[in-house]
């Protein structure tokens, strides 16, 4: 998958899973998009793939995509979407690594579009 050891200098932000839904803007009375958390606040570390990996994805439905890692959450599944704390912008997840190890630090390794979804941005 991707090479390199993860250390806690790694994991520079902070991210949220959830599912986007409409509600009721107060104001207009019109339904707008809004991103809804269902897990709390995660550290993550963005990772990168190796020249032969980039060149052996070249032209498949992954090629315009990144990779984040999280800590091992069991409840994260690729029909939830990733914000990212700081910029606001939503992310759908395209494939998730989980680590099924029995070791006491284990990280899931999620293949996210590189592009957040259209013009929303979360907030």
């Amino acid at each position: 998958m991707v090479s390199g050891k993860l250390k806690p200098s790694n994991f520079i932000g902070k991210v949220e899973f959830g599912t986007v839904k409409s509600v009721l803007n107060k104001n207009t009375g019109q339904k707008v998009p809004s991103f809804v958390s269902s897990t709390s606040q995660m550290r993550y570390a963005p990772r990168s793939r190796s020249i032969t990996q980039s060149d052996s994805i070249f032209g498949t439905s992954i090629q315009e995509t990144k990779i984040i890692a999280v800590r091992h959450n069991e409840s994260l599944t690729e029909d939830l979407k990733v914000r990212f704390v700081k910029t606001g912008k939503v992310h759908d997840i395209k494939y998730i690594s989980s680590d099924e190890s029995n070791t006491p630090v284990s990280f899931d390794y999620i293949t996210i579009t590189k592009e957040p979804l259209g013009a929303f941005d979360g907030t």
